[in-house]
């Protein structure tokens, strides 16, 4: 599919602007309107946030369900109906509504430390779909049932070399 002379849904990033995020108007932190000079409430954002936002939103399309965990009598995907596909996204920075970036001053992954994640110490954990860890937890026939394969790395291997040597002063 080629979406080059595509434009983004304005209506869908104004409406989420407008209606669930920031409103038509700035607030004062008593809830009441801002206001200019004249006397009129200050919009919250203009039509170049709004063609930002809309930019924000790209790249989406509908994704299959998964049959080995959804029901089988519905047609869509309920657990993650969207996926995002690069070719589709726009790629530009987007201003956000206080005169920046969308992004500005978060760390880039080529500024944290090589291999973080591989560090001593580093803990992993299977959240599976549960947004809350602490609930999640496997079954008990799971130690019981010696069928099941299980990944074992052999501290001997090239495989346990790369991924856990210690290197002088890491």
């Amino acid at each position: 599919k080629s979406f080059q002379n595509s434009f983004a849904d304005e209506n869908f990033a104004r409406e989420i602007m407008q209606l669930f995020s920031t409103g038509l108007y700035l607030l004062n932190l008593d809830g009441t309107l801002k206001l200019d000079g004249n006397g009129s409430p200050i919009n919250a954002y203009s039509n170049a946030h709004i063609l930002s936002f809309a930019r924000g939103w790209t790249g989406f399309d509908r994704q299959r369900k998964r049959g080995n965990i959804e029901e089988r009598q519905r047609s869509e995907n309920k657990i993650d109906p969207m996926k995002i596909w690069a070719d589709w996204r726009d790629r530009f920075p987007k201003i956000d509504m206080q005169n920046g970036f969308i992004g500005d001053h978060y760390p880039l992954c080529e500024d944290f430390p090589d291999k973080m994640f591989l560090k001593k110490g580093a803990t992993f954990r299977l959240l599976g779909s549960s947004s809350l860890p602490e609930l999640i937890e496997d079954d008990e026939e799971f130690d019981k049932d010696q069928t099941i394969k299980r990944f074992t790395l052999n501290t001997t291997s090239d495989l346990y070399s790369a991924l856990c040597r210690e290197e002088s002063g890491k």
